[in-house]
């Protein structure tokens, strides 16, 4: 009798080593650009955010485990504050990137050594990366795909917690992709907003099946939940670091219609010819 339960302890004592977490995470809020390659970095706010969501990574969850990100700038610098408290390497994984819906690479992906020159001894290539890494002419069923595809490789090559820094349309796709991974109905979704440095957290037993998990902004203070340029859940209009809704809209429609008179003095030209 004895025996048999040392061996049943044992089974679930094995279980339970395998079983893992997996926390997914938008970058920070954005703003400047790198000239030079022109990608975007973080805004003074997004940088409180990247080391916010890293201290509560570390200090409050325990994470202690493999760290990726997309290899974009904003998405590497997210990634640096809990890479720093861990004293660990951040992967760089192409898959998890943002969408890529443009008729070209824009701009294209940055090389490695571009990367080590703005991170130094900070990151490592994952399996996937190589130099020319961006993507374009890509559909949002394509991107989910791809994403998919880049969870499944990630959770089969590490067995123990993970961290996933990625963008607005990939974290929405991996959040996507594990609800899918429910054995049953009976676990409950996770569900959330994917604000900048918003907290997926998803539990996974041995066979890489979702237990369960949670969503959180609960170390972010109201006005320092974002979506990029400004603040869903405080409108402050006397806070330069924030639009309003009204001035997202007129801002929005600005672009839109530059954009448009940009490919109309093309269409123009293209005739004249």
């Amino acid at each position: 009798m004895k025996r048999n339960f040392f061996i049943i302890a044992a089974f679930l004592l094995v279980l339970a080593l395998d079983a893992r977490t997996v926390y997914i995470i938008r970058h920070g809020q954005v703003g400047i650009n790198i000239k030079e390659i022109k990608e975007t970095r973080l805004t003074d706010l997004g940088v409180k955010q990247a080391q916010t969501v890293g201290e509560f990574l570390v200090n409050k969850l325990k994470f202690d485990g493999k760290i990726y990100a997309s290899p974009l700038y904003r998405t590497i610098e997210t990634a640096k504050p809990t890479a720093l408290l861990l004293k660990k390497k951040i992967i760089l994984e192409p898959g998890i990137q943002e969408m890529a819906p443009g008729a070209k690479p824009s701009p294209p992906g940055m090389t490695l050594a571009q990367i080590n020159g703005y991170f130094p001894d900070l990151t490592v290539p994952g399996p996937r990366f190589a130099d020319g890494w961006r993507l374009c002419k890509e559909t949002n069923a394509m991107r989910l795909v791809r994403v998919t595809k880049a969870l499944d490789a990630i959770l089969a090559e590490e067995k123990g917690d993970i961290l996933l820094t990625g963008h607005g349309a990939s974290v929405n796709d991996l959040v996507k992709a594990l609800n899918n991974k429910r054995p049953s109905r009976k676990v409950k979704a996770v569900k959330g907003t994917a604000w900048n440095c918003a907290l997926f957290i998803f539990e996974l037993d041995d066979k890489n099946e979702v237990t369960g998990g949670r969503y959180t902004t609960e170390y972010l203070d109201d006005r320092d939940v974002t979506s990029n340029f400004r603040c869903p859940k405080i409108e402050r209009p006397d806070d330069p670091r924030y639009m309003t809704r009204a001035q997202d809209k007129a801002d929005r429609a600005k672009r839109n219609a530059k954009n448009k008179a940009k490919a109309k003095t093309k269409t123009e030209k293209g005739g004249e010819k």
